[in-house]
């Protein structure tokens, strides 16, 4: 048995924009193909399947394999989980699909195929599971039944699935195209021939009726699933992206835009043409959800955990505008209010504020009564709120009256200006007395 190596070694440091993200392997060093790093239901465990077919669950604030289970006789290389059901199914090279208790670890079923499971894949309830095959063949599972039936038959191999938002279909991808199949009737009711010289690898919905692919040679494209046209492009340097995302985790894209480098949040992206004619993608990361860690693939599909330093992933709006109205405040108390309003003559300003990375306030008219927020602030640590105009009103430029409360009774009142080429900045720089 291959030994898992522990210990923090520096991996790398890159810069985007003002953010600096210094990446280092945690304690998951994995040297060998087709091992997966999942992040879970539970924020502090993370579940991996190695090439001997181990489960290894570690606890990640203690830095610690808590257990090593011999689940599979061959490479694990799918797994899904199912918060509330508490469960979750590996898939391996061994032509089993298992669920599991993810708590209590026991194993609670076993489901052997003739074929080798790409996927396995939870409905909603959780009562329910679909595997998918390399031959192109859907099997769905109920939990609590032994009988598995044939869904339908595709003669391709399944490189991704997902279940629709409303739980009717299937949307799967292969080397021809996304299909999307009827659960009820197991038929192909909608199919996006692939326009690439690859093939796609990787689907995620983004919104409605808006899914995002990933082909083989890297290209991130968004679809209109009602007519199957391309919306958006974004090109890719990397072609491997078959990180296991899921509900439980962020994607995060690293690379350049009008050649300055950026490391943005995927749902932060805006289906708008600039971005594709001006995007480079470099690096697809897997986020946990308080962006503590990230897990990369590589094309030898060699997948690492790694810690990050505090970093924000700013969003792409702010990370285009330059910095123009600055000012910097020096605070001691944990917490500070922040109160927005307009003083002057109500023309229609409307700002969105983000605050390390996150935004606290979207597209908010500017009025005479004035918005109060209670910002908790990173402690020893820059903070940075962030003023983005959403547009500039009648008198341009878009300018908000500010008042910050903090330290026991300090205030401070002033005005925010921004507008379409540059954001307005405070940068509050938290000290203990």
């Amino acid at each position: 048995m291959k030994k898992v190596t522990l210990g923090l070694i520096i991996l790398t440091t890159f810069f985007a924009s003002a953010q600096k993200i210094e990446l280092i392997e945690s304690f998951i060093g994995y040297t060998q193909k087709s091992e997966i790093i999942s992040f879970t239901p539970n924020p502090s465990l993370i579940v991996s399947g190695d090439f001997s077919g181990n489960l290894n669950l570690w606890d990640l604030e203690k830095h610690k394999l808590i257990k090593t289970i011999s689940a599979h006789e061959e490479p694990i290389n799918h797994i899904d989980f199912n918060d509330r059901k508490k469960t979750f199914l590996t898939c391996s090279n061994d032509s089993t699909v298992k669920l599991w208790s993810l708590y209590t670890n026991r194993k609670i079923d076993t489901i052997k195929i003739d074929g080798i499971p790409t996927h396995a894949i939870f409905n909603e309830k959780g009562n329910q599971y679909f595997i998918f095959t390399e031959d192109g063949e859907i099997f769905s599972k109920h939990v609590n039944r032994q009988k598995i039936e044939s869904i339908s038959k595709i003669n391709t191999k399944f490189f991704d699935a997902i279940i629709s938002e409303n739980q009717q279909n299937i949307l799967t991808c292969d080397d021809e195209s996304i299909k999307i199949i009827s659960l009820k009737e197991g038929n192909v009711i909608n199919e996006i021939k692939n326009p690439y010289s690859s093939y796609f690898l990787k689907i995620g919905i983004y919104s409605g009726d808006t899914i995002i692919s990933w082909s083989e040679n890297g290209i991130i494209s968004y679809w209109d699933m009602n007519s199957s046209e391309v919306l958006s492009e974004i090109r890719s340097r990397n072609a491997y992206n078959q990180l296991p995302m899921n509900d439980y985790s962020e994607i995060i894209l690293s690379g350049y835009y009008n050649d300055r480098p950026l490391v943005i949040n995927l749902k932060e992206i805006e289906i708008k043409k600039k971005y594709s004619e001006n995007m480079i993608v470099v690096n697809t990361f897997m986020s946990s959800l308080d962006q503590k860690y990230l897990v990369s693939a590589d094309i030898d599909q060699k997948h690492r955990l790694m810690k990050l330093k505090e970093v924000n992933f700013t969003p792409l709006v702010i990370q285009e505008r330059k910095i123009q109205d600055e000012k910097t405040y020096n605070v001691s108390s944990k917490y500070l209010f922040i109160k927005v309003w307009d003083d002057e003559r109500v023309d229609g300003d409307t700002i969105s504020i983000n605050f390390n990375g996150k935004w606290i306030l979207k597209n908010h008219h500017l009025s005479k009564e004035k918005k109060t927020i209670l910002l908790p602030l990173k402690m020893n640590q820059e903070n940075e709120i962030i003023f983005h105009a959403v547009n500039l009103g009648e008198e341009p430029p878009n300018t908000a009256a500010v008042r910050l409360e903090y330290d026991n009774g300090i205030e401070k009142e002033f005005n925010m200006r921004s507008d379409f080429d540059s954001n307005g900045i405070i940068k509050i720089i938290h000290k203990n007395n």
